[in-house]
Order: C-alpha cells, then structure tokens, then sequence
C-alpha cells in the first residue's frame, strides 16, 4: 500500500473576504483509478480527518488506458455525499472519451450527473458564506494542447486569449480560484487574473532528485518546469500537487502520493 502524506499551504490574499479565513480547502488530483485500501477507506479517511469546505479535483481522476471507471465514481459518491465537491476534465478523460472508451465513459458520465460532485466544464460557481463569496472556475484544456516529445505538430501554446475566450467573465476585485489539470500554462493563467490556480498532471516528476526535482513530464520531457509546490507571479500563486496516482509509468521514487490542504486567510482579518 503506498503512503499518502497531507501537504499544508496557507494562502494569505487581501481579496478573501474576512468570512473566508480559515477556510479550508481539499486538493486532489490524478487518481488514475487508484485505490488507496478497499473502496479507497484510507484516502477517504485522511480526507475525513483534515475536515475540508469543499473538496476540489483537478482531472485525470480516471485513467484513458483502463475501462473501469467504478473507482472514481465510488470515490465521488462518498465524498459528495459530506462534501461540496467540484472537479474538472484532465487529458485521460478526454482520451477515454475521444480515443479509446467512448460509450463507457458517456455511460459514467451520466451516472456523474446523478451524483452531487459539480463538473465544471469551463464554468464558474460561487461558494457564499454569509454576505461574501468566492469564485471557482474549472478550465477545460482540450486533449490537442497535451502533446508528447515526438508529436509532428509539437506547439502546444494556448490560442491568444484563451480562456477570455472560453471561461465565464472575471471580476478581477474577487478572489478568483482556478482549477486547471495542467500547470505549463501559468503565464496564461496570470494573465488572465487568477488568483489561486490548482494543477496537477505532471505526478510530481515521477522521480524525484535532490536539489534539481522531478525528472519526468508526461509530454516526455526530462525536468519539468512546474513539477510540484508553490509558484508565485505578481499576484498569482498556482498550487501543483504530486497527485496520487499514475498511468503508465506505475513507479515513483521520492515522490509519495499526496493530499493538499489549504487555508485561506484574509489579510483584511
């Protein structure tokens, strides 16, 4: 059984509203129908001890290669089930969808609509408490933009003002969080005036070497720019988890699997 550790961020902003501080915040990524014990009880039960306002998932919670999509569906049920939980769309639910399981992933797709959990397909929800709110925006990156080392066509560039064109509208005086499966598009993301973007996708490096980091990409590059941790831009911090499975690539040297908790604190408070 691998060991899930919980990483600790807190996220000091002037934005976040006095309601908000101490507001506590899940962060799970790229499950790959993984299970940690039976019914994933012991992911479920770290997640039950930290206590979260809402669990977020930033993709890849299925894996594109396997047909059994009932780990992720039993997961989101039990969590939604305590929790407001929302996810987005990673690249392996794209590849499922689009290259390899299309009529079983529009079946668990539809049993997802029957759930509590919230897709946010490049769309946006407020969390309120009391007379305050913040704003989740869920970006759908679709599956052309992942490319791999040897791809003929290897530019993976966003289109110039991507996700002005694809997300709802920003009200950049709000505290705006963005959920974002991939983080090599930080610079769009600050650009475009988040102010807490969650990512994941990249598995920590897969191995992970003292000093320099994670040596492995999913695109099949060595030493990713974004890998793990904490990354500032202006007023921009993007979170990218480790995540907790993986594809592929089963193995990982000094890269456990982890949980992200983050608290909010308002500056204003």
């Amino acid at each position: 059984m691998s060991k899930l550790e919980v990483v600790n961020y807190i996220i000091e902003n002037k934005k976040i509203p006095q309601e908000f501080n101490d507001y506590v915040i899940v962060q799970i990524s790229d499950l790959h129908n993984k299970s940690f014990g039976k019914n994933n009880i012991n992911l479920i039960n770290k997640i039950d001890q930290i206590s979260p306002q809402v669990v977020l998932i930033t993709g890849d919670i299925i894996d594109g290669e396997n047909k059994n999509f009932q780990v992720s569906l039993d997961l989101l049920k039990d969590l939604s089930t305590k929790y407001k939980v929302y996810h987005i769309t990673g690249n392996h639910e794209q590849k499922a969808l689009v290259k390899r399981y299309k009529k079983l992933y529009e079946e668990y797709f539809k049993k997802l609509h029957d759930l509590s959990a919230i897709h946010l397909d490049n769309e946006k929800v407020q969390i309120k408490k009391g007379n305050s709110h913040i704003n989740i925006y869920g970006l759908t990156i679709p599956f052309g933009y992942y490319k791999y080392l040897f791809d003929k066509d290897k530019s993976t560039d966003l289109e110039e003002n991507f996700l002005q064109k694809n997300l709802p509208f920003i009200n950049k005086n709000e505290y705006n969080i963005l959920l974002a499966h991939t983080p090599f598009y930080f610079d769009d993301y600050e650009k475009w005036g988040g102010d807490l973007i969650l990512a994941g996708h990249v598995h920590g490096g897969i191995i992970r070497l003292p000093i320099v980091g994670g040596l492995l990409s999913p695109n099949r590059k060595f030493f990713p720019k974004y890998d793990l941790g904490k990354y500032d831009k202006n007023d921009s911090t993007m979170i990218v988890t480790k995540g907790l499975g993986g594809s592929k690539v089963l193995f990982r040297i000094n890269c456990k699997p982890e949980i992200v908790k983050i608290t909010l604190k308002s500056k204003n408070y």
